[in-house]
């Protein structure tokens, strides 16, 4: 107790210029750990004397001591300090922003945060917000992709003016890309790939350049007519060669790429690149303003190149830093390979931070608005302890989350010579009285129960232990099998061990997904048979869970501490 209220005064200290309140700091300690709440007088005469000592630091003593215990408090706090600037040229009403996703994976907190911005600075100044699915490759998307994303986008609070996809544009980026063939400035080019980037490394033109207008344009329409095998031509811009920007040196701004779309099937062949594809958009779009992930920085020379020649007017770029989460995989990439590998379970595993694994696990759209916010718009990486979302989803569950008892490596309990029948309640939740609550009765002079094993490591014959709202007993015999006690009362008395249990003769199987991927397997007490599924409770001592599946097993998913 004394180590929690210490961290939490510390935390406050340093937030409210190196003066902690006590009020401030008791129920950050009751947050943490919901059982010490009936220790409320405790906690507060504590930490009125712990909040004495430290107001007598400097303020860098202070951030010292909380770097030294809880360094993750101190890394949160700087996420709070970021805020989210004003858009330049921004005016009311006639902000657009785009998300431009590609259907080819789920969206991760990433996504997430891409998405948010844009649709934030949307809301701010009274704006459109679209949504521009990149399908341009027919070989990488695929139909669940479109639906997933946007299901996730609209649990998280995202809403749009519109959805495009780029698949409906492609004879209309078709046509774009022959004007710049007819302007000189693209040529048709059938230089290897080896070769495209061994010119491109060492700044060199290949004759495919010095083609001239007709040339290009004959290349062009066969093209156009699938006269040529994949891979063996490209359409490339004619920009520099010498350029510092790599990515200025002559990209591909169309290429061949035979398979069935979801969409379109087999409609179209010639497909364009990224870059090219994203410059022509913004024009049907309309797009004023662009916040995205710095990642494409590179690209931005190349898209203002084309909107050049095409005469599209640029949009405003504003680029943020991707931010990673401490010790999680957060590249849709990278979460491809795991998954193709059965590393992972799929795109719904808790160890990963897709929005349908952080949906599963009971965290709320509106804790992840507020993280994202709060991560704001940096040209800096960082790396952010998962701790910080899981402290914003803390706030938003703790008054909804009821509680109940949970046990893991069971062992028997019988407590003897119980005097009389009795029975005992507890509320569902400590402070909101009008969830209800759930009765236990006793009938009998010799009840047996199951407890956690652990709970008994230290435990020796002659120890009075309470059962959380049910009885003391005194530990009689201890073994390895079973445990046997003497009945003690049924007050709870100051300073006895608190531990949790449920019948023998009423239980419910119950498994818990970890956030490693491991099940945690046990017992929970059989008034769990009343919650619905996507129910979220609190299992005393064990933390957070969400009801993902209810069955002849109780199948939850672990959320947080």
């Amino acid at each position: 107790m004394k180590e929690l209220v210490l961290k939490w005064a510390l935390k406050n200290a340093v937030e409210h210029g190196g003066k902690a309140q006590p009020n401030s700091v008791v129920p950050k300690v009751i947050g943490e750990k919901p059982e010490l709440k009936k220790d409320a007088k405790e906690i507060f005469k504590l930490s009125n004397e712990i909040v004495s000592e430290i107001n007598k630091l400097s303020i860098n003593e202070q951030t010292k001591k909380l770097e030294k215990i809880a360094p993750e408090l101190l890394e949160e706090k700087n996420v709070e300090k970021q805020e989210l600037p004003e858009l330049d040229n921004a005016e009311i009403g006639k902000v657009v922003t785009i998300f431009p996703p590609e259907p080819s994976k789920y969206a991760t907190i990433g996504h997430a945060k891409a998405c948010f911005l844009n649709y934030y600075y949307a809301k701010k100044y009274d704006g459109k917000f679209y949504i521009r699915f990149e399908d341009t490759n027919p070989n990488k998307v695929e139909e669940k992709y479109y639906k997933q994303m946007l299901e996730d986008l609209k649990w998280v609070g995202i809403e749009w003016n519109d959805i495009h996809y780029i698949s409906d544009y492609v004879k209309e980026i078709q046509n774009s890309a022959e004007e710049l063939i007819k302007k000189d400035s693209a040529y048709m080019c059938n230089c290897s790939l080896e070769k495209v980037k061994k010119n491109r490394w060492e700044k060199i033109s290949c004759d495919c350049r010095k083609r001239k207008i007709e040339e290009n344009l004959e290349l062009w329409n066969k093209f156009l007519d699938n006269e040529f095998k994949e891979g063996k031509y490209a359409l490339r811009a004619k920009i520099d060669m010498n350029h510092k920007n790599a990515a200025m040196r002559d990209p591909a701004i169309m290429r061949k790429i035979v398979g069935n779309h979801p969409r379109v099937g087999e409609k179209y062949f010639i497909w364009p690149t990224y870059d090219f594809a994203t410059a022509y958009m913004d024009k049907i779009q309309n797009i004023t303003h662009r916040i995205r992930s710095k990642e494409f920085e590179m690209h931005a020379e190349v898209q203002e190149w084309i909107q050049k020649q095409l005469e599209i007017k640029t949009p405003i770029v504003l680029e943020f830093a991707r931010f990673n989460l401490k010790g999680i995989p957060a590249s849709g990439r990278v979460i491809r390979e795991m998954i193709e590998k059965e590393e992972l379970m799929g795109w719904d595993d808790p160890r990963i931070p897709t929005l349908i694994s952080l949906r599963k696990r009971g965290f709320q759209p509106e804790a992840i608005q507020k993280f994202l916010k709060k991560t704001g718009i940096s040209k800096s990486e960082s790396t952010i302890p998962f701790e910080v979302l899981e402290s914003e989803n803390r706030e938003i569950i703790e008054p909804i989350a009821e509680r109940y008892f949970f046990v893991k490596n069971k062992i028997k309990l019988t407590v003897r010579n119980i005097p009389e029948k009795f029975s005992t309640e507890r509320s569902k939740h400590p402070d909101y009285e009008e969830k209800g609550k759930i009765k236990y009765e006793v009938n009998n002079p010799e009840e047996t129960f199951y407890v956690s094993k652990g709970d008994f490591l230290n435990a020796k014959q002659g120890d009075t232990i309470r059962l959380m709202d049910l009885l003391n007993f005194k530990v009689d015999v201890i073994t390895d099998s079973e445990i046997i006690g003497e009945f003690e009362g049924k007050e709870y008395k100051q300073g006895l061990k608190l531990i949790h249990w449920v019948f023998k003769k009423e239980n419910l199987p119950v498994h818990v997904l970890m956030t490693d991927g491991s099940v945690s397997v046990g017992l929970g007490e059989k008034s769990l048979e009343k919650l619905k599924e996507r129910d979220i409770i609190q299992f005393f001592r064990f933390g957070y869970s969400i009801l993902d599946k209810k069955d002849k097993i109780l199948k939850f998913r672990y959320t947080h501490k």
